[in-house]
């Protein structure tokens, strides 16, 4: 009855342009009844719109509850004027490189450029690269590998300030609104605990920064401060290659393991910190392109 009531609302019916015959009007009551299914349905999905920045900020607000930072400091990070939404990253998660077949996605990552300067990256941060595999048992040219697919040891340049992009994705992707709301208060956490400028990192477009590319919640929960300078810092090797140890000990790398196979406890803490097949195969062919030239 719902349903045949709104068909025969002045609304629905003022909405419709006139008509020039019988058939024409009744394609569109069913466009129009059509409509009104796919309404319901993703109501009964539970997919939900996205909220407008007054809520976004206010959901953000209200997961930082209990976490000490002040509501004014999120208040005036929300107010800056830099503050801005990028309209193209909506549609980057439709299509991650990760769903390419894997060996398109091995020509993306595993070109002559980046084995050279893979193998150039270990000779100049040997020792440090040794110190910190010693300290936690993990293997020198996985970490290796790793920054070089994440960040092209360090020299990827982010397009993205880490605020804004999770802004964005609150607002532009429903399906992904309290996920990034999530983030992004793990954002300020940081930002508010190391005095760092809300908009002065740049990142992915999903949130992920750095040279180890963390996402904020990660962040706060593997970074090191593994130069003891007091701050944990995202773009200083000493930190990122601790941190990039400490997360993949976390998640079950077994200590000294070289074993890479399928579905090993080294594979399984490297899908761990992406989670795709893709990601793990490509990092491991990497360390064996670039152990081969060393």
């Amino acid at each position: 009855m719902l349903l045949a009531v709104a068909l025969w609302s002045p609304a629905a019916l003022n909405a419709a342009p006139i008509m020039n015959s019988e058939s024409a009007f009744f394609m569109q009551l069913e466009q129009i009844r059509m409509s009104m299914k796919l309404d319901i349905q993703q109501a009964d999905m539970g997919m939900e719109a996205a909220p407008d920045p007054a809520a976004a900020q206010a959901l953000v607000i209200e997961k930082l509850k209990g976490s000490g930072v002040p509501p004014q400091y999120v208040q005036a990070a929300f107010a800056r004027p830099e503050v801005k939404i990028y309209e193209e990253i909506a549609g980057f998660f439709d299509k991650p490189a990760e769903s390419l077949p894997y060996e398109e996605y091995r020509k993306r990552l595993i070109t002559e450029a980046r084995i050279r300067k893979g193998v150039e990256f270990f000779r100049a941060h040997q020792a440090l690269l040794h110190e910190i595999t010693y300290a936690y048992n993990t293997d020198p040219l996985l970490l290796t590998s790793l920054v070089g697919v994440e960040s092209n040891y360090g020299m990827e340049r982010a397009r993205y300030t880490v605020f804004n992009a999770l802004y964005t994705v609150i607002l532009r992707v429903p399906k992904r609104s309290k996920w990034a709301a999530n983030e992004l208060a793990e954002y300020l956490k940081y930002c508010y605990a190391d005095k760092v400028d809300p908009q002065g990192i740049n990142g992915s477009y999903a949130g992920a920064f750095g040279f180890g590319q963390f996402m904020p919640s990660s962040f706060n929960k593997y970074a090191v401060d593994y130069d003891r300078d007091g701050i944990r810092t995202h773009d200083t090797w000493p930190d990122v290659l601790a941190s990039v140890s400490n997360y993949l000990i976390q998640h079950g790398y077994p200590p000294g393991s070289s074993d890479f196979s399928f579905g090993s406890p080294v594979w399984k803490a490297i899908y761990a910190y992406n989670h795709s097949d893709n990601y793990v195969h490509v990092l491991i062919d990497l360390r064996e392109e670039i152990k081969k030239r060393l």
